[in-house]
């Protein structure tokens, strides 16, 4: 008994030191060590509440290191069904924010909709309800987010749905468009996702290599003007295209990250004049 007694003594202090070390390492900043950390407490203490500390605290390692993917397997492995109703809650609703902040949007309104059937009397949770606007918006789903927001709005009362950020949706441009005049008009497509400036520097550079292959002609240097001339404007043509398109995606991502940020700001407001 005094042997059992002194083993169990020496492993609850391990454990606690190891916990202890743990947090230690997450205060100083020190993510990754701390954890791994986190890691062996898990895998040597039995404990569940102390588990359960583990188990936040890692994921908000894995948040601090932009390790989102990481974080969202992490939090699946840890789910299961004899978690109490609050723990789960949570760790849904971490899932939910990790997989928005790795960009998938579509699994991120699927772990939305689970919350929701799991926990029903939570469904109307606001943060989770931001999440859900700001994944909508990000997929261009403008009506389905505009219900969502005006039942938020409806739900807490404090805002007038007539001012709702969906009676004027940003203006997004085309690809296709851009691709389009990139192909039949150089640097169009560059002035189409508003770059005049590089639709200046694609008209200059296809022009010189027009110019090249049309002197060339003329002096007789027929293969240089087809090898050379015609090659540095296939080459700067086909550039300019994509760089459209580029262009294009980049003034789309702009637009939509400034129209989420202005949901975003009101729904936070509703949600302090709330409290």
């Amino acid at each position: 008994m005094t042997c059992i007694f002194l083993c169990a003594t020496c492993t609850i202090r391990a454990q606690s030191s190891a916990l202890r070390q743990a947090d230690s390492l997450f205060r100083q900043g020190a993510y990754f060590e701390a954890s791994v950390g986190y890691e062996r407490v898990l895998f040597e203490d039995n404990n569940p509440e102390t588990a359960l500390h583990a188990i936040t605290q890692k994921i908000q390692c894995l948040k601090q290191q932009g390790l989102f993917t990481q974080a969202v397997n992490f939090i699946r492995t840890n789910l299961h069904e004899n978690l109490p109703d609050s723990t789960g809650y949570r760790l849904y609703y971490e899932q939910t924010l990790c997989t928005y902040l790795a960009g998938n949007y579509e699994n991120a309104l699927s772990v939305v909709e689970q919350a929701k059937l799991l926990y029903p009397t939570r469904s109307e949770e606001p943060r989770l309800k931001l999440l859900q606007l700001l994944s909508l918006n990000e997929l261009q789903r403008w009506e389905e987010a505009g219900h969502v927001y005006n039942a938020f709005v409806g739900r807490y009362g404090v805002a007038d749905t007539a001012l709702s950020p969906y009676k004027h949706l940003p203006h997004l441009k085309s690809k296709d468009k851009a691709q389009w005049l990139s192909t039949f008009i150089p640097g169009a497509g560059q002035i189409y996702a508003g770059k005049p400036l590089e639709a200046l520097v694609t008209i200059g550079m296809q022009g010189a290599g027009i110019w090249f292959g049309i002197v060339s002609f003329q002096q007789h240097y027929y293969l240089a003007a087809w090898l050379a001339g015609a090659g540095l404007f296939g080459s700067f043509h086909m550039g300019g295209v994509r760089r459209s398109e580029v262009l294009v995606e980049q003034y789309n991502r702009k637009k939509i990250t400034q129209f989420n940020e202005q949901v975003k700001s009101a729904v936070l407001k509703m949600m302090a004049e709330r409290q």
